[in-house]
């Protein structure tokens, strides 16, 4: 079997092998990926969470051998450097990379060997579950614009936006919001909602929304960017849209448990 070794801070992920085909999601760097087809330069690839799609060969790196990465960094944006403090690479919340050194920086091997350095951001483990550690990652976010099939810090969409909060929690959500929704099982009144609950929207009958709650009628979503908005008539963040498509709240606490 062959990686792709994913080389750059975030890459785009294709239905087709084409630039002109639908972008499915994104991958981050230091994630290793099966290869399972390939047409010329293009890969198919499965990612960690059992997406598949195709990425061109020149954002990463093909070997038999995953890349070796012991470290996520934990910061909005980041860039390693050389010693002359010259960009090497940019990085995002959720890379990963492999720590060869821990002094008053990190040194870092990047995927293609090239070694680096940067100064602060890396974690050996994920952040401890709880409601308030989810919600206040979730805020950290705000502002960030919305972006189809996004998972980074360079852009979120509703169910990237949900599935690198609770990631980095070290729970693992499936990519999209219907699939979110299969994933938990105990529905819960909305004044019920504590934070960190998952809630659903639909139109069409399809469930195609995803928000994190922050407590009753209030949550937390990417939809234009990330932005705190309420289905409580007399909040002042009030979205008559999102209260019309509510479909249904879930309980989290099953995988703060597990």
């Amino acid at each position: 079997m062959y990686y792709f070794i994913i080389n750059v801070s975030v890459m785009n992920v294709y239905k087709e092998p084409s630039f002109n085909s639908a972008v499915l999601t994104q991958a981050l760097i230091g994630e290793s990926c099966p290869v399972i087809g390939q047409s010329e330069n293009w890969y198919n690839i499965k990612q960690w969470d059992g997406y598949e799609g195709w990425v061109h060969g020149f954002y990463g790196i093909i070997q038999k051998e995953k890349y070796t990465s012991n470290s996520v960094f934990y910061h909005s944006h980041g860039v390693v450097h050389d010693e002359k403090n010259n960009p090497i690479r940019t990085i995002n919340f959720g890379g990963q990379l492999s720590v060869i050194e821990n002094e008053n920086s990190y040194s870092v091997k990047l995927p293609d060997g090239q070694q680096g350095l940067i100064e602060n951001g890396l974690r050996t483990d994920p952040l401890t579950p709880s409601r308030e550690s989810i919600a206040n990652l979730a805020k950290s976010f705000l502002g960030i614009p919305y972006l189809w099939g996004g998972i980074s810090t360079q852009g979120f969409d509703c169910s990237g936006f949900v599935q690198t909060v609770f990631k980095a929690h070290g729970i693992e959500f499936p990519r999209d919001s219907h699939l979110q929704a299969d994933y938990l099982h105990k529905n819960i009144e909305l004044e019920n909602v504590q934070k960190g609950d998952l809630l659903f929207f639909a139109e069409g009958n399809q469930i195609n929304h995803v928000a994190i709650g922050l407590g009753g009628a209030d949550l937390i979503n990417a939809r234009g960017w990330v932005q705190i908005e309420s289905m409580d008539e007399k909040n002042t963040h009030f979205s008559k849209k999102l209260d019309d498509l509510f479909v249904k709240a879930l309980s989290i606490e099953e995988v703060l448990n597990s």
